[in-house]
């Protein structure tokens, strides 16, 4: 576990700003989450990983590294029409995150939205 934090923090540390302005968003918030409850920040993606850190219900200005499974444009549309219907369809998508200049951990993103302001 050790071997896959410190790999996550290698990635972390390449991800540039020049990329994330390429991808989408700059910034990323919680949503989902209820004032009296917290999100929770795993070493892996899933939910069989240990939680390293939680998150507020409103926390704001994540720095979203990567998130799982990944899939190219390309690989996407080179898929049969039935092919694309059911990709991800019963997959849970996980982002590791960032906040405040360090790396938090994993997150599911159904608990992530864009952060307008």
């Amino acid at each position: 576990m050790t071997r896959i934090f410190l790999t996550l923090a290698a990635i972390l540390s390449l991800a540039s700003p020049a990329l994330a302005e390429a991808d989408g968003p700059d910034g990323w918030r919680v949503s989902g989450v209820s004032a009296n409850d917290v999100l929770n920040a795993r070493a892996g993606p899933g939910t069989g990983y240990q939680v390293l850190e939680t998150l507020p219900h409103d926390a704001r200005a994540l720095v979203q590294v990567v998130c799982v499974p990944t899939i190219t444009r390309e690989q996407f549309f080179a898929l049969s029409e039935a092919q694309q219907s059911a990709w991800g369809a019963g997959q849970s998508r996980w982002c590791l995150v960032g906040w405040n200049g360090r790396q938090i951990g994993w997150v599911n993103a159904r608990y992530l939205t864009e952060d307008g302001g």
